[in-house]
């Protein structure tokens, strides 16, 4: 994990106060320490982190690297023979059931691990919490595993798709679970909708429009300026939806490095960060 995105994680971490944290692949365990530190600065918490076995051997390992911070005790580690779907088949399991804050995505990269894992987490994932997919843009034929005997064995379309992005589109962006989606990078980030929120297809839609509005936001300061003075006009410009549609919605410029959950008011007015 870059410096930046560790940065991202932070503000994602302390604004929310996501204090129970769930990562999917920690490597040599940079992100897992990142992690723990801002939880540490939430005051407290637990990350639960799981990889496969040959993670254990890597030079340094996770555990190095948690003692050298001192965030040993904040961290659980899981390692698997295989896969960590099975681990969270045993958390299904468990009573009473685990629930996090945030679930990290950052291994796999296939469509029917982390599609499946996506299933599966979304019930240990509390109303409120977040979800982040890295390397949202991943395909194997650019990987640094392009030229690995069991690359080569997959089919040429499996070898060029972005896999995880194929996960978020079609399974987590379209589940009126979730709403606040949002695309930094080579992150794409999700909220399970809060109590107060109840998703309908609607909403979805209209959840929808707001991601590619913000995502064509980073790249295109003309159209940032008009989704901020003239919201409903901007959103209609990105999405099938007639402007009324949005006339209960608009955003404001954010400070944080890391997406918002979005506010309602009294009177029904819902309002949705925009991102630096």
């Amino acid at each position: 994990m870059s410096l930046e995105a560790a940065e991202m994680f932070y503000d994602l971490i302390t604004v929310h106060e996501l204090r129970h944290v769930l990562e999917l692949g920690f490597m040599h365990g940079v992100s897992s320490a990142y992690i723990a530190g801002a939880i540490q600065d939430c005051g407290g918490g637990r990350l639960t982190t799981i990889d496969l076995e040959t993670a254990r051997g890597r030079e340094p390992n996770i555990f190095s690297l948690l003692d050298q911070s001192g965030l040993s005790g904040l961290v659980e580690v899981f390692f698997e023979p295989r896969s960590f779907n099975w681990r969270l088949m045993k958390f299904l399991e468990e009573k009473p059931r685990r629930q996090f804050d945030l679930i990290y995505f950052d291994a796999a990269h296939t469509w029917v691990d982390t599609g499946f894992a996506f299933l599966v987490a979304r019930r240990l994932l509390r109303p409120g919490g977040w979800m982040v997919f890295d390397d949202y843009r991943h395909t194997y034929r650019t990987s640094r595993n392009n030229a690995k005997p069991w690359v080569l064995r997959m089919p040429e379309e499996e070898q060029v798709v972005a896999q995880v992005e194929r996960v978020y589109s079609l399974l987590t962006m379209e589940d009126e679970e979730f709403d606040t989606f949002r695309v930094k990078g080579n992150f794409a980030f999700a909220r399970k909708r809060s109590l107060n929120m109840p998703g309908s297809a609607d909403a979805l839609q209209i959840e929808v429009a707001v991601q590619r509005a913000c995502l064509r936001a980073q790249s295109d300061p003309s159209f940032r300026h008009r989704l901020l003075q003239a919201t409903s006009d901007a959103l209609a410009e990105v999405s099938d939806l007639e402007p009324r549609r949005f006339h209960h919605l608009r955003l404001i410029e954010s400070t944080l490095r890391s997406p918002s959950a979005p506010d309602i008011n009294e009177a029904g007015i819902l309002t949705h960060a925009l991102e630096a």
